[in-house]
């Protein structure tokens, strides 16, 4: 005859259907926007990054002075940029499973707990990354202390001129090839070229259909004249974000920029455990915990349309 369950079995017992549940419900569960970043793990309570400048052209370097001497090599310096921080926070849920779930054999219910616990989780962690885009014309600031997408960008700590990556048009096939343009014109700290390539066409659900015409039509669009359609040999790709809260604002990015420049920090990687406070003898609780920061440290990577 099979030995009964005791109390300090049965959680113990329910716990990989818990992991395992929770961990596919959480990572069906993604903002577009995770695939751009720079994603780091931290060994730290905080991170920082600070953005510098550029060296310059690099001078013709001669053998020999006029005198038969070795030429000296000109030593250059960089010019700070701005200095961010990344501050991890706690992010933490639990479920709690009752003992008669498993006694009566009813584990599609401890099944459908753990799910929609890690679906909170990924939806958690979704939204906080497309907040990045939601709160790129207000409300969050940078290490340069304006929004994400501004026209006042300092060109760096000791030069107060300003550098825009921000427009306001509705998306058309003419304002996608003006931000490309706007990209491409970037300077650097010095004045020299450093375009960024705008290779992503990043929009909210409601504009996913425009998107994708004004990218990938054979003529160009919104003209009578068949004429070639320039966007469709640049490469653009289009991602739709079901997060991005606001139906008419659109983003322009470069992806090898983004890389570089905005950043999330995985301090604790999601988890779930069993909670030592259960009431074994009757009901079990099950706790999720999560650690990370993001944002950015340059706003280069990126071109925001604000649309009234």
């Amino acid at each position: 005859m099979a030995n009964p369950m005791i109390s300090e079995q049965w959680p113990r017992f329910v716990l990989p259907i818990i992991r395992k549940e929770w961990d596919q419900s959480m990572n069906a569960v993604a903002s577009p926007l995770m695939s751009l970043l720079g994603v780091n793990s931290s060994t730290s309570s905080v991170e920082y990054s600070q953005g510098v400048g550029t060296f310059g052209l690099v001078p013709e370097y001669n053998s020999a002075d006029a005198e038969g001497g070795p030429a000296a090599i000109q030593y250059d310096s960089f010019s700070p940029l701005f200095e961010s921080t990344f501050t991890h926070k706690e992010y933490a849920k639990g479920v709690s499973i009752e003992r008669k779930l498993v006694d009566d054999n009813r584990t599609g219910q401890i099944a459908r707990k753990a799910q929609i616990l890690g679906h909170s989780f990924g939806t958690t962690r979704a939204v906080h990354c497309s907040s990045i885009l939601n709160n790129a014309f207000a409300t969050v600031t940078g290490s340069d202390s304006v929004y994400l997408c501004s026209a006042a960008h300092n060109i760096s700590e000791n030069d107060a001129n300003h550098v825009s990556n921000l427009g306001t048009t509705a998306l058309s096939y003419a304002a996608v090839v003006a931000t490309l343009l706007a990209g491409a014109d970037l300077n650097d700290d010095r004045g020299y070229p450093m375009p960024s390539i705008y290779n992503v066409l990043y929009v909210p659900t409601a504009l996913q259909a425009k998107a994708f015409e004004i990218v990938n039509a054979i003529g160009k669009p919104e003209g009578a004249n068949n004429d070639a359609n320039f966007l469709a040999s640049q490469g653009l790709r289009v991602i739709v974000d079901p997060y991005l809260t606001d139906a008419n604002n659109w983003f322009m990015i470069d992806s090898a920029q983004a890389a570089m420049h905005a950043l999330w920090f995985n301090r604790v990687n999601p988890e779930i455990t069993m909670d030592p406070s259960s009431d074994y003898n009757l009901v079990a609780k099950y706790r999720g915990y999560m650690r990370y920061s993001f944002g950015w440290d340059d706003f280069r990577w990126i071109y925001g349309h604000a649309v009234a």
